[in-house]
């Protein structure tokens, strides 16, 4: 995919100038088939394991293609590094049915989300 076809697919996600709101819904999407799938494997149910898994795959790759990562752009930078950390938890989660995977899969989104709204906050503020 080329940068201007990335570009003008992320400008088509947003009526207006995309901010960042929408990233939470995003990190709590993949927070649920975290849980979901660290549930399977505690109920030894390794087909909704697998599922749940590539779901929270499949939403990282929608959510990595709409990352802003032109030259210049540090937030998309960051979060494409935290994002490949996240799926190396999947890939742990699922070869080695690892809920202690999931539950740093789980404890990174949450840190995310609640600095996001914090960082999202002082700025409507100031």
């Amino acid at each position: 995919m080329t940068m201007e076809t990335m570009t003008a697919y992320r400008a088509g996600m947003f009526d207006g100038k995309p901010d960042i709101s929408w990233l939470s819904q995003g990190w709590r999407g993949l927070r649920q088939y975290g849980r979901k799938a660290k549930a399977a494997i505690e109920a030894g149910d390794l087909i909704t394991k697998a599922a749940m898994i590539a779901r929270a795959d499949q939403l990282l790759n929608v959510m990595t293609g709409i990352l802003d990562s032109e030259p210049g752009s540090k937030l998309g930078a960051a979060l494409l590094t935290i994002y490949t950390a996240l799926r190396f938890n999947l890939l742990r989660a699922n070869i080695d049915n690892s809920t202690a995977a999931l539950d740093d899969f789980e404890a990174a989104l949450a840190i995310l989300d609640r600095d996001m709204i914090k960082s999202s906050e002082s700025a409507i503020a100031a």
